[in-house]
């Protein structure tokens, strides 16, 4: 997997872009928005303990070994036999590969599953922040078996020297039957939630607002009136989806980034603060303070990696 870096000290995160990833495969695709690859250690191109960030969706299957990463601060351990769904834009680290890790992997975008028919939802497998940002399926071998045969076939399909007339639609037919064999299984193991369309297309709106304006917009009522909604609708709306209000998943996302920041030794708090457009330094430590538990010094001054 590619990775793009950059020279600004602010941006602590390195970027993997579905650009980048597409050179590393060893044929040409058909269709250029999904890759299936099979990935070990050996050409598992990314630094330990690093922060990443992709602009793809992932889902992997352990085939050996095992892997340890992290979402948010929060660390998983997934081995053979696991299937993992990671969503678009979330930020990474991975803590360990054992030796015999071998998975395998397909990377689409967020385009192709737009035009394969899926919306991005938040309360089905397809969510951008929750509480919990990935999936993970465990002992489930049928499942395992189903969707390592759908990959195996996308991966057939997508091979441009191969001839296959009606190729778009047998890619359509395999990857959806990924998604909803996924879907399947959470939606069997989730609590009923009845989301009606408009809102779950405000939520998803909600969150690409989100992503694009919450280091410089804290406040609730900007992204509702780019909603063209009142603000107790949308709270109404995000507390029912999301079961959090968007003032918590602002302030989420706002502390997740600050963490990643003030772990770069470019950086000190002051710069931290300006670059998530807090008034002050003060008024930013009151609230790393409240949703991390330490200060941002005592924060920095801890060598977590």
């Amino acid at each position: 997997m590619a990775k793009k870096s950059t020279e600004n000290p602010s941006e602590f995160v390195s970027v993997f872009t579905f650009e980048e990833l597409l050179r590393d495969v060893e044929f040409d695709l058909r269709v250029k928005e999904f890759v299936v690859m099979e990935i070990d250690k050996a050409n598992y191109l990314i630094k330990l303990n690093t922060p990443y960030r992709s602009d793809y969706f992932c889902i992997f299957m352990v085939q050996q070994g095992s892997i340890r990463f992290r979402l948010d601060d929060k660390s998983y351990d997934v081995s053979e036999g696991d299937v993992i769904f990671c969503p678009f834009s979330e930020i990474f680290w991975v803590d360990m590969i054992s030796e015999e890790y071998k998975a395998k992997y397909i990377f689409f975008s967020l385009e192709f599953i737009s035009d394969a028919g899926f919306n991005y939802k938040s309360n089905d497998v397809l969510k951008s922040l929750s509480a919990d940002p990935t999936h993970i399926i465990r002992n489930e071998p049928d499942l395992y078996r189903r969707l390592d045969f759908h990959l195996d076939e996308l991966k057939a399909l997508n091979n441009a020297e191969k001839e296959d007339y009606y190729f778009n639609e047998m890619i359509w037919h395999h990857f959806s039957l990924v998604i909803y064999e996924i879907d399947n299984y959470f939606k069997k193991i989730e609590k009923p939630h009845q989301v009606t369309h408009r809102e779950d297309e405000l939520t998803t709106s909600f969150f690409t607002l989100v992503r694009e304006h919450f280091k410089e917009e804290h406040n609730v009522q900007f992204y509702a009136d780019k909603l063209c909604i009142s603000r107790k609708y949308l709270t109404k709306v995000i507390n029912k989806t999301m079961f959090k209000s968007p003032r918590d998943i602002i302030h989420q996302v706002l502390a997740v980034e600050a963490r990643l920041l003030l772990r770069n030794p470019n950086l000190n708090v002051n710069h931290v603060a300006v670059e998530l457009k807090f008034s002050d330094q003060a008024s930013f430590s009151k609230f790393f303070k409240k949703h991390v538990g330490k200060s941002p010094l005592e924060y920095k001054k801890d060598d977590l990696y």
